[in-house]
């Protein structure tokens, strides 16, 4: 009769406890998944719950909704007010909260606006003629025509006789070819608050305007050699560089003697150092030493 194998003499074979931990793991899992597996239920009903709420439009669609009226960037513009203005056959804008003010001078050619700006307020320049406006750093507009040549030019703007160390700053800059902007300086300057500069209320500020920058010229002897005496007008005396770029312009167009570099160097000198002399002597024959040393030498360069 046969007779099975005798086991190991070290004991029965371990199969229960082998068993056992793959069921163990196996039961875990089972609890693992069936937690996970809840909150991804849950997670699928608040997705769709969120899918079938209808959700409030973007702001620039609800802006662009049949009916609706987009607000302003920076609340309601406050009212302006547009007057014309005419110089050197080109014609100008001006915008301001006030209506600007345009007078005819005494002198040929020249205009006075005059602006009644609070700190804070802007007034816009605008071309509307073919040509140009040049805003200059001392606060100076050239006008130019569509050829580019000077035609007219704006003084830098003056604040009431007496009050330029108190009045709020005006400050003039360009904004693209033929739109420049004045605009009051809000910031308190040390002693404000008397004579025209208020704290809040409006200055009346001016600006002369003119197209006619030369009132005489002749030629004559001084020192020995010709001399060409010019009389500019004395609007443009003070009209910082656009008044000399009108000055200058209409020198050379009336006198093309002039066209040197030692001519325009003495004409600067006297523009800058020497503006209420009566006459501003320029001569051809004096040597081109450069603007500094003309300067230097009152003009009179040897």
């Amino acid at each position: 009769m046969h007779r099975p194998a005798a086991l190991p003499h070290n004991g029965c074979v371990p199969f229960r406890p082998a068993a056992a931990r793959p069921l163990a793991a196996c039961a875990a899992l089972a609890v693992l998944l069936t937690v996970s597996g809840c909150d991804l239920v849950e997670e699928v009903r608040r997705e769709r719950e969120a899918a079938a709420t209808p959700s409030a439009p973007p702001a620039a669609q609800q802006s662009s909704a049949p009916g609706a009226t987009a607000p302003a960037a920076d609340g309601p513009r406050a009212e302006r007010h547009t007057t014309t203005l005419t110089t050197g056959g080109a014609s100008l804008e001006i915008a301001a909260p006030a209506a600007a003010v345009v007078t005819a001078d005494g002198a040929a050619g020249l205009q006075t606006v005059t602006l009644d700006l609070a700190p804070g307020d802007v007034a816009d320049l605008t071309l509307t003629s073919p040509g140009a406006l040049d805003v200059d750093s001392d606060g100076s507009v050239t006008v130019l025509d569509g050829a580019g040549t000077p035609v007219a030019a704006f003084a830098p703007p003056a604040a009431p006789p007496g009050t330029a160390a108190t009045a709020p700053r005006l400050e003039v800059t360009d904004v693209d070819a033929t739109h420049a902007r004045l605009e009051v300086d809000d910031r308190v300057r040390p002693g404000q608050g008397n004579g025209g500069g208020s704290g809040t209320g409006p200055v009346r500020y001016t600006v002369a305007v003119g197209d006619q920058a030369i009132e005489g010229m002749s030629w004559g002897n001084q020192e020995g050699g010709r001399s060409l005496a010019l009389d500019p007008a004395d609007w443009a005396r003070v009209a910082g560089e656009a008044g000399l770029d009108l000055i200058r312009t209409q020198l050379l167009a009336a006198e093309p003697e002039a066209d040197s570099a030692t001519m325009d160097h003495q004409l600067v000198c006297h523009a800058v150092g020497a503006v209420d002399k009566a006459t501003w002597n320029l001569e051809p024959w004096r040597p081109d030493v450069g603007l500094i040393l003309t300067a230097t030498a009152h003009c009179n360069p040897v």
